[in-house]
């Protein structure tokens, strides 16, 4: 039997988890128990972020990279606990710190549809019907090793050909590699969403060779190596892009329409990849009208750099 406490917003613990199990904390919200894993039974407590300068409650560790995520901060009162906070991880969503909410949803339909998961859902548990806050027992085929560490390209290559040829679809702006076991298994299914619009095809594959280049450039290099592509600069995640959709049959001409490379380049930024679903929407549309206001921001970010 584990127990993990639930504090309030006042860093006050009001309630406890009871999972009938051994658990040992691993990583994010994700713990190991004898035979399963456990996402949402709580984190040490480190870090979440806020949208503005917060009072004097918090300590401001920096300002994020991400810009609409705003401050990376560390509420004082939760300083050093373990467990599931009242209080949001991300403004923009609605999870508590170390807990699932209704966003992660998809996991269970996504597990069992996408054939490439390495996500079996052996148990949901909603313990907060208030605030709709869970957990999730899972299995791990890959049993979380991942492809930033020991990552077979084959397997990548072959987990991007059946995405593409399939209609499934990774958000653009996440970190997806991360997700991504060694053997091509993806390990968080619920950011996952079937489309078969070009845009959603570009920014999927884009998400993938970008992560794995900004998070481990010798293993992106590899992989690019692997599929007979060059890097030459970070326009080259774009254009590795598009080479791979081609190979996977599909027709890039109109995202090719211009003879000027810098030019093809901004129309596919502008017009494939930002118009994409970004992280803000979720998977699920559930968050569709905060996601066109990032959007929003994100093109005229772009634009600013044309200027």
């Amino acid at each position: 039997m584990t127990i993990i406490p639930i504090y309030d917003t006042q860093g006050e613990k009001v309630d406890q988890l009871e999972i009938d199990d051994d658990l040992e904390f691993i990583d994010g919200r994700v713990s190991k128990g004898k035979n399963s894993y456990y996402k949402g039974v709580g984190v040490n407590y480190t870090r979440q972020s806020m949208p503005s300068i917060p009072n004097d409650e918090y300590k401001i560790l920096s300002k994020s990279d991400v810009f609409y995520v705003g401050y990376i901060v560390a509420k004082k009162c939760f300083h050093g606990k373990f467990g599931i906070f009242q209080e949001k991880y991300s403004h923009f969503y609605p999870d508590f710190i170390g807990a699932c909410s209704i966003k992660e949803g998809l996991i269970v339909l996504n597990s069992i549809t996408f054939p490439l998961s390495s996500t079996e859902v052996v148990d949901y548990v909603e313990f907060d019907t208030v605030n709709k806050q869970s957990y999730y027992e899972l299995l791990y085929k890959c049993d979380r090793k991942k492809y930033l560490n020991e990552g077979d390209p084959s397997k990548l290559r072959e987990l991007i050909d059946y995405t593409v040829k399939n209609d499934w679809n990774f958000l653009w702006d996440k970190g997806t590699i991360r997700d991504i076991s060694a053997n091509g298994l993806v390990t968080d299914v619920a950011d996952m969403f079937k489309s078969d619009d070009i845009i959603h095809k570009v920014g999927s594959v884009y998400s993938v060779l970008y992560s794995l280049g900004r998070f481990n450039k010798t293993k992106y290099l590899e992989f690019i190596k692997h599929i007979g592509l060059n890097h030459i600069d970070d326009r080259s995640f774009v254009f590795n892009t598009i080479k791979l959709l081609e190979l996977n049959g599909i027709d890039i001409e109109p995202l090719l329409k211009y003879p000027d490379t810098n030019r093809t380049y901004r129309h596919i930024v502008l017009n494939y990849i930002l118009n994409g679903k970004n992280c803000a929407y979720c998977a699920c549309d559930m968050f569709a009208p905060y996601g066109e206001i990032v959007k929003k921001q994100y093109i005229e970010s772009f634009l600013r750099t044309l200027t």
